[in-house]
């Protein structure tokens, strides 16, 4: 059994203001513009353990944590995984979507930059 997997990190980020300094169990992930994304990040590795995602607002340069919690195992991570997409939403939850190809957004993701379109957010 392993500890760990290394692979390449895309960072979407939903939220209504630039992110920096996000980092994934103390790796630098990037940075992410207001509804935006930063490209990809490769050769991360991430440990098979509770994980730890936080970032900084650039306006106000407050950090924040996710909310939420993912404990990675092994199993689920497909064995053909070479992407990790990291989602961050306005509730400060975070969704991981492992891939064999670069992730994308998610429908949740979607649905809300659909809605900021919408209303001019």
């Amino acid at each position: 059994m392993k500890d760990d997997i290394v692979l390449s990190v895309v960072l979407y980020s939903y939220l209504d203001r630039p992110i920096f300094d996000v980092m994934l169990n103390g790796s630098d992930i990037g940075v992410a513009n207001a509804y935006g994304g930063n490209g990809m990040i490769t050769g991360i590795t991430v440990p098979f353990r509770q994980q730890t995602l936080t970032w900084r607002d650039a306006g106000s340069g407050e950090t924040f944590a996710m909310k939420n919690s993912i404990n990675l195992t092994e199993e689920q991570i497909p064995a053909d995984a070479h992407y990790l997409a990291v989602n961050i939403y306005p509730d400060d939850t975070v969704e991981f979507v492992f891939d064999r190809y670069i992730p994308d957004r998610t429908p949740r993701g979607d649905q809300i930059i659909d809605k900021s379109e919408r209303h001019g957010e």
